[in-house]
């Protein structure tokens, strides 16, 4: 197996694992790591499978994704860690916490529920699908193209993330964005196999987001019967973004 490419922030005894959501990356995730004690933590900034600087490969599977990890836990002598994870990464994060409970000493789960979700990128897929990235000559002008796909200016700038020049200088993607879209339903979806995670599970949910539900409350007290549901006043589905402090702060009472 291969190993995911991560970054480490701290060196303390305690270690915590992030898992960064779909077409996202670890660095996404630097700023808030160097907000604690390195003398404390030790962070483990992951790049998921397809994304960032992680290998290539045709599954997107969850069960995948969290052997990935187990790998991952193993390669780095991690007997066990706290567990962070942000949408795609929270699916990843839920799916190695039921298959691995004794790996996982807390459970953070940020704006996901353990349940099936329709895609709704085809914006952002198209837009990068439309980009011919060999006739740019610099991100600005990759920038006017794909606002005409992405018109938020803080999710193109985080999608514009996987655009990065080679040693020869081209343009290239990041992201295995073949593979990406063609599992997107299976990112989408989510299967529990009937176990369950017993030990203190936080879900951080943004109130401007409806990607936690109220209907959603049972389902997630039936695998992750510790759970607790923090939600933060305007913030979206980027809760670490949109309220870093307010995010911080869950965090940080919660770690």
């Amino acid at each position: 197996m291969k190993i995911l490419n991560s970054q480490q922030i701290g060196d303390g005894p305690k270690n915590v694992i992030i898992l960064h959501g779909f077409l996202g990356m670890g660095d996404n995730w630097r700023g808030f790591a160097k907000k604690f004690d390195s003398g404390i933590f030790c962070f483990h900034l992951i790049d998921q499978r397809n994304h960032g600087k992680s290998f290539w490969d045709e599954s997107m599977s969850y069960d995948d994704m969290a052997r990935d990890l187990l790998f991952f836990y193993n390669s780095q002598n991690i007997h066990k860690s706290i567990l962070i994870g942000h949408s795609m990464g929270g699916k990843t994060a839920m799916k190695f916490s039921l298959l691995f409970p004794e790996r996982v000493e807390k459970l953070i789960i940020v704006d996901i529920a353990p349940k099936k979700y329709l895609p709704d990128f085809k914006n952002i897929i198209d837009g990068y699908n439309h980009l011919d990235l060999d006739s740019f000559n610099s991100r600005f002008e990759i920038d006017n193209v794909y606002k005409i796909f992405v018109e938020d200016n803080f999710l193109r700038s985080f999608l514009m993330k996987n655009i990065y020049r080679d040693k020869e200088g081209k343009f290239r993607f990041r992201i295995n964005l073949k593979v990406l879209e063609k599992k997107i339903i299976e990112i989408g979806s989510f299967d529990h196999k009937n176990s369950f995670f017993n030990k203190q599970t936080a879900f951080i949910k943004g109130s401007k987001s409806d990607y936690i539900l109220e209907e959603d409350k049972n389902l997630i007290k039936k695998y992750f019967p510790k759970y607790s549901l923090h939600e933060v006043n305007n913030a979206g589905h980027w809760v670490h973004y949109d309220k870093p402090e307010i995010f911080e702060k869950i965090v940080k009472s919660i770690i």
